[in-house]
């Protein structure tokens, strides 16, 4: 078990320009990370798996989470 609790963080990225707007969190897993995305997105939002992260888009921006591994290992 690790002595340490993850620190997982949101990154908020501007769709046209590829810009960083912000980052979000730190929140305990990738879970936490993305029901916080819902709440500062105002809504209920989809996720897509890819290999090293979630992503989803609310025009204009996209909410870029990093894959907890230490969810994924257990």
């Amino acid at each position: 078990m690790p002595c340490h609790t993850p620190k997982v963080y949101v990154t908020v990225v501007h769709t046209q320009t590829g810009e960083i707007v912000r980052h979000l969190g730190p929140y305990a897993s990738a879970a936490a990370a993305r029901t916080a995305c819902g709440t500062a997105a105002g809504q209920l939002l989809v996720w897509t798996r890819r290999e090293q992260d979630w992503v989803v888009e609310k025009y204009p921006l996209e909410y870029r989470v990093q894959v907890d591994e230490s969810a994924a290992m257990a």
